[in-house]
């Protein structure tokens, strides 16, 4: 009898455990407060949270410690801040990587500058498609991009690229070694269709 009432009270503590867990996800995706400078977040973590896609899905935890970083960034991102206008998606991932992949912050604003000038020189038509795609690279090594539903494995993308030099996306150097080679690539023209397909990038 003592056994059986200890059973049930531990799985009474397990399910109120749960529960907990379960109204903290259902706060912070109904609650996404975020400093001013980055209203244009808003809509992108809320949509990630709600999705059931494993695919750049992000949890309650990741949000709200995001929200926390992003509040005591007491350092000035002029070029992130401009970045945003235009690419909001690829912003939001080049500030998630410095809060927790490892890239320093003017590292990262450096990244922000030379973005938002290879789009100003391509002249995007499709900029969003552009925003989505390169979010999904901006600010991780090989190992860290998902590349499900695209037909093609981390592994087998950075061999690929391996002889430009290219060893991830978490630096300028990277950068400008991966846009000029991936500029060429067919696909880069269809999606994005720039208006000057053949700038300068220096």
């Amino acid at each position: 009898m003592q056994i059986n009432i200890l059973s049930t009270m531990a799985m009474l503590v397990m399910v109120g455990a749960s529960l907990c867990c379960q109204g903290y996800v259902f706060a912070e995706t109904k609650d996404v407060e975020l400093p001013q400078a980055w209203q244009t977040f808003k809509p992108i973590l809320t949509s990630r949270l709600k999705q059931t896609n494993l695919k750049m899905k992000l949890e309650a935890k990741q949000v709200a410690s995001f929200i926390q970083f992003l509040k005591h960034l007491n350092k000035p991102t002029p070029k992130l801040t401009s970045l945003d206008k235009i690419l909001p998606k690829t912003t939001l991932e080049l500030l998630m990587a410095v809060q927790a992949r490892g890239v320093d912050l003017e590292e990262a604003e450096n990244m922000a500058a030379y973005l938002e000038h290879l789009v100003h020189q391509f002249d995007f038509t499709h900029v969003e498609t552009f925003d989505e795609n390169t979010s999904h690279i901006i600010g991780r090594a090989w190992n860290e991009i998902d590349y499900t539903g695209e037909g093609m494995t981390w592994k087998k993308q950075q061999l690929k690229y391996q002889p430009y030099g290219i060893l991830h996306f978490k630096s300028l150097d990277c950068l400008k070694k991966f846009f000029p080679v991936e500029a060429k690539l067919p696909y880069f023209n269809q999606a994005y269709q720039p208006r000057n397909p053949n700038p300068s990038l220096d």
